[in-house]
């Protein structure tokens, strides 16, 4: 008896190791049908992709630039619209980053000295409902940086982090509204 219930226990845990090495070796070689026959609820989404196109610039296919902009999207989903990220989720966003740069505004009266620096940056989100994009969207945020001196200093051009950071949280907020409202 004993010989007969150690057997059914080697079997119950040999089939559930077959199913996990199955399941796993599906997950990496197929994420698209693995996300098919998962439970695929409606309430959970996944950021699949961000792409850095940018072209031009210090910034220029920086994949560092890529991460943060998807844990910023990630932080708004779960913070800002009370959605769970399932990357088995049936609906998924893409997100590419088209434009970045600083755009600079100058007045000068006599000493007196006015300076805008503006990041701008420009991204296209897409929402997909089982891999088809349902709704395609295009952005474009700022943040400026004025500056007012009696003496002309320039440093010119060079992006200010907490300015970079502010454009980039204001983009990724618009890209979620706008593809999930």
């Amino acid at each position: 008896m004993i010989r007969v219930a150690i057997f059914l226990g080697y079997l119950i845990v040999m089939s559930a190791l077959t199913v996990q090495v199955a399941w796993t070796t599906l997950v990496f070689t197929n994420p698209e049908k693995a996300r098919e026959i998962s439970l695929g609820t409606d309430d959970g989404i996944f950021v699949s992709s961000v792409k850095n196109k940018v072209v031009m610039g210090s910034l220029a296919g920086n994949r560092n630039l890529e991460f943060g902009v998807q844990n910023i999207l990630d932080e708004f989903i779960v913070e800002e619209k009370d959605l769970v990220l399932n990357p088995y989720a049936i609906k998924t966003i893409e997100v590419e980053i088209l434009y970045l740069d600083v755009l600079k505004t100058q007045s000068n009266l006599s000493v007196f000295h006015k300076n805008t620096e503006s990041v701008v940056i420009r991204m296209r989100g897409k929402l997909l409902n089982k891999g088809k994009v349902i709704k395609t969207i295009v952005v474009e945020e700022s943040a400026d940086e004025v500056s007012m001196s009696t003496l002309l200093i320039d440093e010119g051009g060079k992006f200010n982090q907490a300015s970079l950071s502010i454009a980039l949280k204001k983009s990724c907020g618009s890209v979620i509204n706008k593809l999930l409202n």
